[in-house]
């Protein structure tokens, strides 16, 4: 085999690992996020429906420190959670007392949409809902917003999201108590037409004047 061949196959070996490597890479941070994104957190709802059992159905609250209290159990550690691993949870727990239980859980987060999106208020979401998700859930943003000047409030604390639209910012999870805004173009950019129309006839009618 001469060197340029072979330096060949080595330059296409090197760039197949390079390839499998991102890619390794890209399915392990997609797992990652996959695996983080749907926890249960502090201020989310948690609604239990346990068939044929009305006294053990609630409607209940994760507190500060992560946990919930439902009848018979108790409290019940839900941090890191997901809805499907709290199910599984709350079936074992009942089981112990109930026959082959058939339960129900379905979680939710509050979010305020407010600012230039078609639909402003606020929206009881599954935590798998992202940025994103509850933009469009919300109508979208109008003509009157501005797609880069978005911006979740959590708590005190205010951060801009300026190409969620177009990239993983978008991806944002959201917390219960966010408020996502969504804020509009300014009045220049909203009467740009106007203002090209009125510098037009202005420079017009200099022409004719100086003439």
């Amino acid at each position: 085999m001469s060197s340029c061949v072979r330096r060949t196959s080595l330059a296409l070996s090197i760039a197949l690992l390079g390839f499998a490597d991102q890619r390794a890479s890209g399915q392990a941070e997609q797992a990652s996020l996959s695996t983080r994104i749907g926890r249960l957190a502090p201020g989310d709802d948690v609604v239990v429906t346990v068939f044929r059992e009305k006294d053990l159905s609630a409607k209940v609250y994760v507190d500060d420190k992560g946990q919930v209290v439902l009848p018979r159990l108790g409290l019940i550690d839900v941090r890191d959670l997901t809805t499907d691993m709290l199910r599984d949870t709350i079936r074992a727990k009942y089981s112990t007392f109930l026959r082959d239980p058939s339960i129900d859980l379905r979680a939710l987060r509050r979010i305020t949409v407010n600012g230039a999106v078609l639909k402003p208020d606020v929206y009881f979401v599954d935590p798998t809902m992202l940025l994103r998700d509850v933009i469009a859930r919300a109508g979208g943003v109008t003509s009157e917003g501005n797609v880069h000047n978005v911006a979740i409030v959590r708590g005190s604390m205010s951060t801009r999201y300026p190409d969620w639209s177009e990239t993983a910012q978008g991806q944002t999870e959201l917390r219960s108590g966010d408020e996502i805004v969504v804020g509009r173009r300014s009045w220049f950019a909203l009467n740009l037409g106007a203002v090209i129309g009125l510098a037009g006839l202005a420079t017009s009618l200099a022409v004719t004047f100086l003439r």
